[in-house]
């Protein structure tokens, strides 16, 4: 049996002077004030919030004109990678503020002591795909994991991928994890969410794009394919795969090889393997 100590409710201080003698006032030392950080939205929600020391570079160095403030943790004075950011930019952004590091923990656990906020993201001219000779499209269906969407941006940043296609529901979005996990290849890939998958690739499929849905049941494997110079890979979500929906939109559902069919490749690696093999393809097609 398990005994609490009582609770003292008294209002009074529990020590007492000796009979006779008036109790003394029990004096405490003041407590500087706590940094509150409100409930609320820290920020409006059409900006982008960034973090990541990678990440931070790499939109200042591409979209400065976007950046909307720069918040650094209190004390950034003992990090020469702050003290390096703050000094750099400090007459080039239209605001610096300081923030307790509670502001920053509410934005990413991670955050490195700075968060960019910037007013745009960037976006895809729909009209230059027609034109393309090669092209590279990826359709993220129900991939709710923000470090699957980072490392798939990361990736499509290297392999030059035109745009990332994902649904309003049942997706991550553009948070501060996947900046930071992306190391700057969102300032490069447009994120585009789409409401209707299907009239999306059939006018796609319109410009000569064919689309292959990645999926351990496919028949024939990613390195027996022969990939085409304009192509769509679809990628379902981490736990379920691609939604039926989606995977007759494909024109093919593709296998990566693997040796044990009980398993299933990480939705950010099966991205990566699909896209090396396209882009290897696509070179070789390039030089001939």
């Amino acid at each position: 049996m398990r005994f609490q100590k009582a609770k003292n409710h008294s209002k009074f201080p529990t020590s007492r002077a000796p009979r006779g003698e008036p109790s003394k006032p029990v004096v405490r030392a003041p407590q500087a004030p706590s940094a509150k950080v409100p409930s609320g939205p820290l920020f409006p929600r059409d900006w982008r919030a960034i973090v990541g020391d990678h990440a931070i570079a790499e939109a200042l160095r591409l979209h400065l004109d976007w950046v909307e403030c720069l918040w650094l943790k209190q004390g950034f004075e003992s990090s020469q990678d702050l003290k390096k950011l703050h000094l750099e930019y400090k007459n080039k952004i239209p605001k610096i503020e300081i923030k307790a590091e509670a502001f920053l923990d509410r934005l990413a656990h991670s955050h490195q002591g700075a968060a960019l906020f910037l007013n745009r993201a960037p976006e895809l001219d729909w009209s230059t795909l027609a034109a393309k000779k090669t092209s590279k499209i990826m359709v993220l269906d129900g991939i709710e994991d923000p470090h699957n969407l980072g490392a798939i941006l990361r990736t499509g940043w290297l392999m030059k991928v035109d745009v990332i296609l994902i649904p309003q529901e049942r997706s991550v979005h553009l948070t501060p994890t996947v900046h930071k996990v992306a190391c700057g290849g969102a300032e490069h890939v447009p994120v585009q969410i789409v409401s209707n998958f299907a009239k999306t690739l059939e006018e796609l499929k319109k410009q000569d794009y064919w689309i292959f849905g990645l999926g351990h049941e496919g028949k024939g494997t990613l390195f027996d394919l022969k990939i085409p110079e304009k192509v769509v890979w679809c990628v379902g979500a981490e736990d379920k795969g691609l939604r039926i929906t989606t995977e007759r939109l494909c024109d093919e559902i593709v296998r990566i090889p693997q040796v044990d069919a009980a398993a299933s490749y990480n939705a950010s690696v099966a991205a990566a393997m699909a896209l090396i093999e396209t882009h290897r393809q696509q070179e070789i097609l390039t030089r001939k």
